[in-house]
């Protein structure tokens, strides 16, 4: 099992995908099922550093035909932080049936990745948590332990998979989705 590389999700936006079974069909897929008639959407958090990460983020989760949710695009976000910020970010994570944190070097930093990720912890259980390890090389990974607990997506033989944590065992990436 491997973590995302920055490179490889970057090059899924410009129509390269890390797991080459989805190269064709999934990215076709995407563009069609990408509406509002998906059942499952997912709350994408992350650090705001990770910016350039997120388009990519989002098309590798579109093309397994989910919505995703980003608090940035939302516009009917407060333009200035608040507690209404918080107040509409914890209504958005409720609304959303997955909730998937973008770990990267930034999001250990992040003050709102850790609070969205107990936030949902308290909401919805572990069966709609995991974690998206994002490396900057195929090296070592540096993340906050707590990470540890919960489900995390990764790459094995070319396949998308979420390395469940208790009991430990491996379900399909667009399995876990549905579930």
């Amino acid at each position: 099992m491997s973590f995302v590389t920055r490179a490889q999700l970057s090059g899924y936006e410009r129509g390269f995908n890390v797991a080459s079974e989805y190269i064709g069909p999934l990215q076709a897929k995407a563009s069609a099922t990408y509406s509002w008639e998906s059942e499952t959407t997912v709350f994408l958090s992350h650090s705001h550093k990770d910016r350039e990460l997120i388009e990519p983020a989002i098309a590798f989760l579109r093309s397994h035909g989910v919505k995703v949710y980003v608090d940035w695009l939302d516009t009917g976000m407060p333009e200035v932080i608040s507690g209404e910020t918080a107040k509409k970010i914890k209504e958005k994570i409720q609304q959303q049936k997955k909730f998937l944190v973008l770990v990267t070097e930034n999001s250990k930093d992040s003050r709102w990745v850790p609070w969205e990720l107990g936030y949902a912890d308290s909401k919805k259980g572990m069966e709609h948590i995991a974690a998206f390890p994002v490396a900057q090389s195929t090296g070592n990974f540096q993340h906050n332990e707590y990470l540890e607990i919960y489900p995390r997506v990764e790459i094995l033989n070319d396949k998308w998979i979420v390395w469940l944590t208790d009991p430990p065992k491996l379900v399909y990436f667009e399995t876990w989705l549905r579930q």
